[in-house]
């Protein structure tokens, strides 16, 4: 088999060489775009994704937090309600011991008026 290229001039030869790196070179540079395209693309949806985890992630989180504030205001509220309870229950009794004391005295001074 004759190769074509042994028939060219030296410079054809140069010129012909030169075509073939250019085409690979064209190849290659087209070959490397399309897979920075595709790692862009990529990198986009990976972003996206990565947003929408830490929005459900975050909105989750909120929601737990929410909860546990709720939890906390019901049992502080519990607990006034208990305290307040308490203080009434208290408030009822001094009065009937503060009651019976102004009876108590009421009635010693009269006790006292009738002995003069």
């Amino acid at each position: 088999m004759v190769d074509n290229n042994t028939f060219l001039s030296p410079l054809d030869q140069i010129r012909l060489a030169e075509s073939d790196v250019t085409r690979q070179i064209t190849s290659a540079r087209v070959s490397a775009e399309q897979e920075i395209a595709r790692a862009r693309l990529q990198a986009e949806q990976s972003k996206k994704e990565a947003l929408e985890a830490g929005r459900r992630e975050g909105k989750a989180l909120a929601k737990e937090i929410v909860a546990r504030a709720e939890e906390e205001a019901n049992s502080v509220t519990a607990q006034g309600r208990a305290q307040s309870a308490e203080l009434r229950r208290r408030g009822r009794q001094r009065m009937k011991t503060a009651v019976r004391l102004a009876v108590e005295i009421v009635i010693g001074l009269k006790e006292q008026d009738t002995n003069l």
